[in-house]
């Protein structure tokens, strides 16, 4: 007797809501699935992948370990003038910063971004811009290699200030391809994955408390 065919998005659908789910069972978020941009009934996931043609799957929000952490799967088609079309499918987990203090927008970008990627967000946050850095202590290859860091120029010290060498070196060596943006508050965490697992959640998890934790405590310091 022949099997029924599923269709193979229907198949990678079912797999990643199966992931997410696994995940927020396991530490306690609250899974939602598909969310509506336009409507109130939850909270949206901002930053720089926000855009009036999103469409936001697998929703979850909670706590742990003393943060609010809400992740989601985001896809978009991001179109320029005179730049390829380029689908992206991000995974984005946010966590709340504890901090009071008014960190400037900030972005840590991967070199291999697309051009139609930085070309839609330096049109979107004009105020953006690449920032020099070696002002306070060298970064290291494996950090300047891969990552530019982008911030508005009147706050570039601060900025480098607080992602110091040494931050920035784990991120480099322990990030794999995620990229992090700061703005409103919030921390946000992105990967590019067409094919999430719950233990990539989790390194994603563990990564953004990290990083969360380190940044709460290095702005006591400056």
């Amino acid at each position: 007797m022949m099997k029924a065919f599923v269709p193979a998005k229907v198949l990678q659908s079912r797999l990643h809501m199966r992931a997410f789910m696994q995940f927020a069972d396991k530490f306690g978020l609250v899974y939602f699935g598909y969310v509506d941009q336009r409507s109130d009934d939850h909270r949206l996931i901002r930053g720089l992948t926000l855009s009036a043609n999103h469409r936001d799957n697998h929703y979850c929000i909670g706590d742990y370990d003393g943060y609010d952490i809400m992740l989601v799967e985001r896809v978009d088609t991001l179109k320029f003038p005179g730049k390829p079309a380029k689908q992206h499918d991000w995974i984005i987990m946010t966590f709340d910063l504890h901090t009071s203090r008014d960190i400037p927008h900030t972005f840590l970008g991967l070199h291999t971004y697309s051009e139609t990627f930085y070309a839609h967000l330096f049109t979107k946050f004009s105020h953006l811009s690449r920032a020099p850095l070696g002002t306070f202590g060298a970064y290291s290859s494996a950090f300047v290699n891969r990552y530019a860091i982008y911030t508005e120029p009147a706050h570039a010290l601060e900025i480098e200030r607080l992602l110091s060498p040494e931050i920035t070196s784990t991120i480099a060596n322990d990030f794999g391809s995620l990229t992090v943006e700061i703005t409103d508050g919030c921390l946000y965490l992105y990967a590019e994955h067409q094919r999430p697992t719950t233990a990539f959640l989790e390194r994603m998890l563990k990564h953004g408390l990290w990083l969360s934790k380190a940044l709460d405590e290095r702005i006591k310091q400056i």
